[in-house]
């Protein structure tokens, strides 16, 4: 599973945390935009869009009342900040891919400082998958876990952590959402003597992606609004007149 698939699924560019980077196969073949919502449990309120092009993502939203686009180039590997009102955006590299050990496929596919081992195959929850070992690597250590991949959805059925929680996810039901056939998964964190903690997501096999996710809390992260559809190049291209910002290094004491 390319990297690219790995932005997707954490939804909303990054935003679905806890899915496994490999979820499905990758979505570049179906593009689409989407409005991109959030709320809590007192309010809903309209975060920005979402345009899905061939390896490329863009996302707009606002911060301290000022518009923000972020565009990833999977292609090039390349993540651009724009700030539309300064006319400006600041180049950052999605991160150098030589320290990926893992096979083609696996869940380290496009995470660096990730080794990934196949363990074989097995049965999770009635469901043929794939068992993995995982190691990745940052700057705070080394993070070890067992990973079972279903092999119909590649969707994390199951991920035991060293030393940390374990993650369970199981298909509820097939729902109707917003006029789309979506599965409804939940998940299951638990670790030791602690509460259980569980959340809902709304998986879309055909953009292979969640487009919606609800926590224990009453936080609701959604896509709505989904048009399929092929998107403007341009809409991932930096302006010609925008100037580039290089970030200041902090110095070296």
């Amino acid at each position: 599973m390319s990297g690219f698939r790995q932005f997707i699924s954490v939804g909303f560019v990054v935003m679905w945390a806890g899915m496994s980077p490999v979820e499905a196969a990758t979505p570049a073949a179906v593009e689409f935009s989407a409005d991109t919502y959030q709320s809590g449990p007192k309010q809903v309120q309209r975060v920005g869009r979402i345009y899905v092009g061939k390896n490329r993502i863009r996302s707009e939203t606002q911060q301290n009342g000022q518009p923000v686009v972020n565009i990833i180039d999977s292609d090039n590997k390349l993540t651009w900040v724009l700030y539309p009102q300064q006319q400006s955006y600041i180049e950052y590299p999605m991160g150098s891919t030589e320290n990926i050990t893992g096979q083609k496929g696996s869940p380290c596919e496009g995470i660096p400082g990730a080794e990934c081992k196949r363990l074989g195959d097995d049965m999770v929850q009635d469901r043929p998958a794939t068992k993995w070992s995982v190691v990745i690597t940052g700057q705070s250590g080394a993070m070890r876990s067992t990973q079972w991949i279903g092999k119909q959805r590649s969707i994390l059925l199951r991920q035991e952590i060293d030393g940390g929680p374990v993650m369970v996810q199981h298909m509820q039901a097939v729902e109707e959402l917003n006029g789309r056939q979506v599965e409804k998964w939940e998940m299951t964190m638990s670790q030791g003597n602690q509460p259980a903690q569980s959340s809902t997501r709304w998986f879309d096999p055909q953009l292979n992606l969640a487009i919606k996710e609800m926590n224990a809390g009453g936080y609701v992260r959604e896509l709505r609004n989904i048009k399929i559809g092929s998107q403007d190049p341009e809409l991932f291209a930096i302006p010609s007149h925008f100037r580039k910002i290089i970030p200041q290094q902090p110095q070296k004491q």
